[in-house]
């Protein structure tokens, strides 16, 4: 585009004169160095300061420079709303939220042109809509695998003590009638006498129970694993589960040490299930006895059957609400601060859960603390 189409005449002429310095070499002879920067910012100077002068040019044409000037954006794939260049010492009032860029023709001199465009924040959000969408997406795959591997760390470290208080206590148990064996084999032999048989018999009686007591424990924790349970199979037959609940309640006071009250609300013809009455028998003697531990010096216990469940009700010292959905897992016990309400390896309710399981029961546990316990087995479909 020449000038005479751009100022609307073809008659219009330039004369341009360049002074340039040159700068002397070695070899007796002279370079010029950005010539050709200085060669267009000399005429670039020149037509501008000389059109006000001219009076046959006309006046800039900004709508042709508004034009070039949106066309440049647009090269560079930007599209502002508004787009447009005035005077750089024009008094433009309001220029809310627009965003301005001064033309210069000489590095040396003021700003001749002001460029004026509406805000670019959501073109750029849009153009930067590929990164920021990933990297938001890395930062959140960031935060959960960081999330998971706390949690991962958090889990083995309650399993490492959950083992350690496992060792500790299983331990206990086991060394108890162990103790007790050895002490009562021990008094056979210092201060046997072949005359009185009785008390022979006393011993050997306590040594019997147990090393039976001892046999039950082990029996207990080998039967703890999963795969055995998952190749366990129930003898089922049709029983009346009466008998064994009053069986068991009688074993429980009697080797309490506490004050202990059974009262069991059943038809008075019993109940009939079909169950393996030996595991039965340990859930309800588990349940009993747990009721019995985690109580004050006397306890009072409800059992409650009919033909649909069985509930064990106690008015111990209950159970914190944020310990109940994890007193079934394995080698977990209720604790509270740094120490054990009672005794115990943490295996007697998830042996309940996994025989219940095994024969399509559902456990129920409602507690308060201070208020006691109700544990509920529901039998479903006979």
């Amino acid at each position: 585009m020449s000038l005479g189409e751009v100022y609307g005449t073809d008659k219009s002429h330039l004369n341009l004169v360049l002074s340039v310095n040159g700068e002397p070499q070695d070899d007796n002879h002279y370079s010029f160095p950005h010539l050709t920067h200085k060669f267009v910012e000399a005429l670039t100077q020149s037509v501008h300061f000389s059109i006000p002068a001219d009076k046959h040019i006309k006046a800039v044409n900004y709508h042709i420079l508004d034009s070039l000037f949106v066309e440049e954006l647009h090269r560079s794939e930007l599209y502002p709303e508004i787009a447009f260049i005035c005077p750089a010492d024009s008094n433009i009032t309001d220029t809310t939220g627009l965003w301005t860029t001064d033309f210069y023709v000489s590095s040396n001199e003021p700003p001749y042109y002001t460029g004026y465009v509406s805000s670019l924040g959501s073109h750029v959000l849009k153009q930067m809509a590929g990164i920021v969408i990933t990297s938001t997406l890395i930062l959140l795959m960031t935060g959960v695998l960081i999330w998971y591997l706390l949690h991962t760390v958090g889990k083995l470290r309650t399993i490492e003590e959950m083992k350690d208080d496992f060792t500790h206590n299983m331990t206990h148990e086991l060394k108890t009638p162990v103790a007790v064996a050895f002490s009562a084999a021990d008094s056979m032999l210092r201060y046997y006498d072949q005359s009185d048989t009785e008390r022979d018999k006393a011993f050997l009686r306590i040594i019997m129970q147990r090393l039976t007591h001892l046999s039950g424990l082990i029996e207990n924790i080998l039967s703890m694993s999963m795969e055995r349970f998952k190749g366990m199979k129930l003898n089922r037959e049709r029983v009346n589960v009466l008998p064994i609940i009053e069986e068991i309640s009688g074993m429980i006071k009697l080797k309490s040490e506490k004050s202990v009250a059974v009262i069991i609300n059943s038809p008075d013809e019993g109940v009939i299930l079909d169950t393996d009455p030996l595991h039965f028998g340990n859930i309800i003697s588990n349940l009993l006895d747990n009721a019995v531990k985690y109580s004050g010096e006397t306890v009072n216990i409800t059992v409650t059957l009919n033909h649909d469940r069985i509930s064990v009700q106690d008015d111990g010292i209950g159970i914190k609400s944020s310990d109940i959905p994890y007193i079934f897992d394995k080698f977990y016990r209720v604790s509270n601060g740094d120490r054990y309400e009672a005794s115990g390896y943490g295996l007697g309710l998830y042996y309940v859960k996994q025989v219940a399981s095994l024969m399509n029961w559902q456990i129920d546990v409602k507690s308060k603390l201070g208020s006691g316990t109700i544990i509920t087995i529901e039998f479903g479909k006979r």
